[in-house]
């Protein structure tokens, strides 16, 4: 899980499933994250408007052959090549599910990867598709790819299009005609100020107290925490698991967005919902604005298209309007909101003629997802408490628009010792764990805040050596800029390196004293040693930047086995994936953009 902002949620797939009726069959729908989710909650809308009875659910809650009649929609992401969370049960039932399962089934799928790891793009999606049309399934539209790494929703949207008269072959005479837009999800009533209201609390854990929160780096405007949170009994954990924290908006942020909408952050307000919609925020409840932008929902998420255009929509302005609606198109869009991170609040307040409702705001926001960190200790070592190595994100906006601050990390590093913050441990599905034997040999890889999950690891092969455990041998290549400013936790782990529990190697990328070197230029430098445990049978662990450390880690390592073996460039390639499928070589990364 990331230690940093860049991944903002943990992989959730969805599945649905139809639900029978005395009207109508259903057409089901669910989805992974954030984006996903609002888009399937949107086609669940949709289906419902156009006649269907829908139900949303996970995979995992619905093993087994779904109805015959009605329709059925998978909206699934992978991780790792493996399947999310939610979804494993499922997966393993369609391995053994019976050669008529799905007979008299129509069906469509949706997949959600990021093109950065190409080995398992889409693969869970693609499995599932292909073992649902071989179960005598009948595919009503082409399976869709949503990639992560470019537009993921207009990916989303050229599916759902093609989708919309395919959904007459669910036989039940209806399409998906009709949209959703057709009334506001909400309508905005503004109340005079209370102290108390029923709004209940986004956390998704529970309040836990902080136990320390120090700052690993020095010498520099950067920032990486070390916190440690007490564990209540009964809450337990293992090393490699994941620490879900609720966050919370900036007050800064919420009281920006508040003045942009004409509204004091201490404002009540109550909202209610159109009838027949999904509303997922507090309905007929008492609120105060910076309650609900704090807590509730995602303010710094990049704009979609449909976002822009409903922008342009409120907006009368003759210069504007055309301005905004420019946007959309294919250059301008990954021009100037992709690559600028352009919220919907950044493209409001730098066109003050719009004049979006605040009603359609909340709208169009998705729920506030909680955050995943990889946990930095060992229950062994450290009972009765858990730690996360926070690496904070705070820099100059890609859009020139002030300050970007990570929700979480900053909302973290603000956590004073004795405040409560809202967390959850998260089992990790990757298998990112210490051999069962702890006599098997290990290589780790962990730059930067990437080695939260390594240092876990060690703290707990300390403890197993203490107790009379017989250990294997161990190398850890972690990487930062210089000696002095970020070698995290370097006296534990110089410590642990002169107590023989692990060879320890450091690349410095800005040291004055030498060349820039990264993590996989110490691979190919202590190659002949980092073959020998290989070839004795040792576990890779590799975490942190998805995007250009870790393919350059398995660039070094299938460089390596084509020198030790003379072997040509496609054997190393498939010992590469050998490795990753023998569970040899594990990954807790996530997208460096």
């Amino acid at each position: 899980a990331p230690t940093a902002d860049a991944r903002a949620t943990a992989p959730a797939p969805a599945a649905v499933a139809p639900l029978p009726t005395t009207k109508r069959r259903s057409l089901c729908s669910s989805a992974p994250i954030s984006a996903r989710r609002r888009n399937t909650r949107r086609l669940a809308e949709t289906a419902e408007i156009n006649g269907f009875a829908t139900t949303l659910g996970a995979l995992d809650a619905h093993v087994g052959p779904p109805p015959k009649r009605g329709g059925l929609v998978i909206v699934c992401a992978s991780y790792n090549g493996a399947p999310p969370g939610n979804a494993g049960k499922y997966v393993e039932w369609l391995r053994g599910a019976a050669a008529d399962a799905f007979t008299g089934v129509k069906y469509v799928v949706c997949g959600c990867g990021n093109s950065e790891w190409a080995a398992t793009y889409q693969s869970v999606p693609r499995y599932i598709d292909g073992c649902i049309a071989e179960l005598g399934g009948e595919r009503i539209a082409a399976r869709g790819e949503g990639n992560a790494r470019e537009d993921l929703d207009s990916h989303y949207e050229a599916w759902f299009a093609a989708l919309r008269p395919a959904a007459r072959a669910f036989s039940l005479g209806e399409s998906l005609d009709r949209e959703t837009r057709v009334e506001p999800l909400y309508r905005v009533e503004t109340l005079a100020p209370r102290v108390s209201n029923a709004a209940p609390a986004a956390t998704g854990g529970q309040a836990l107290r902080v136990l320390e929160n120090r700052e690993l780096l020095t010498g520099t405007e950067r920032s990486t925490r070390h916190i440690e949170i007490a564990l209540p009994d009964g809450v337990s954990y293992r090393a490699g698991d994941h620490l879900a924290v609720a966050p919370r908006n900036d007050a800064a942020l919420v009281a920006e967005v508040a003045a942009r909408f004409g509204l004091a952050p201490d404002s009540t307000i109550r909202l209610e919902a159109t009838p027949g919609r999904r509303p997922l925020l507090p309905v007929g409840a008492l609120v105060s604005v910076a309650r609900l932008l704090t807590d509730f929902v995602e303010l710094q998420q990049v704009a979609t298209r449909k976002q822009i255009e409903a922008l342009a929509e409120h907006t009368r302005c003759p210069v504007t309007r055309p301005k905004l609606r420019a946007l959309n198109g294919d250059e301008a869009y990954r021009a100037e909101v992709m690559a600028k991170r352009l919220s919907v609040f950044d493209l409001a307040r730098s066109h003050p003629t719009c004049e979006l409702p605040f009603s359609v705001y909340l709208a169009m926001l998705p729920l506030l997802q909680p955050r995943y960190y990889s946990i930095s200790s060992s229950p062994l070592a450290d009972a009765g408490r858990v730690s996360i190595t926070v690496g904070v994100v705070r820099s100059p906006a890609r859009s020139g628009l002030g300050e970007f601050r990570g929700v979480a990390s900053n909302h973290l590093a603000a956590r004073a010792e004795g405040d409560n913050i809202h967390v959850a441990v998260r089992e990790t599905k990757a298998g990112f764990r210490l051999p069962e034997n702890p006599a098997t040999p290990l290589v780790m890889v962990g730059p930067g805040a990437g080695l939260a999950p390594l240092r876990g690891f060690l703290r707990e092969r300390a403890a197993l050596r203490s107790k009379g455990a017989a250990l294997g041998p161990a190398m850890l290549f972690f990487g930062c800029r210089r000696a002095d400013e970020d070698f995290l936790y370097a006296q534990e782990l110089q410590g642990y390196a002169a107590e023989g529990l692990v060879d320890l190697h450091v690349a410095f990328s800005r040291d004055s004293q030498g060349p820039k070197t990264y993590v996989q230029d110490l691979i190919r430098r202590e190659g002949d040693a980092l073959w020998r445990l290989l070839e004795a049978g040792a576990v890779v662990f590799v975490c942190g930047d998805g995007a250009r450390m870790e393919p350059d880690v398995k660039r070094a390592l299938t460089a390596l086995h084509g020198a030790k073996t003379s072997a040509p460039a496609s054997n190393s390639e498939a010992w590469m994936a050998r490795l990753g499928e023998s569970g040899r070589f594990a990954l807790d990364v996530w997208s460096g953009g």
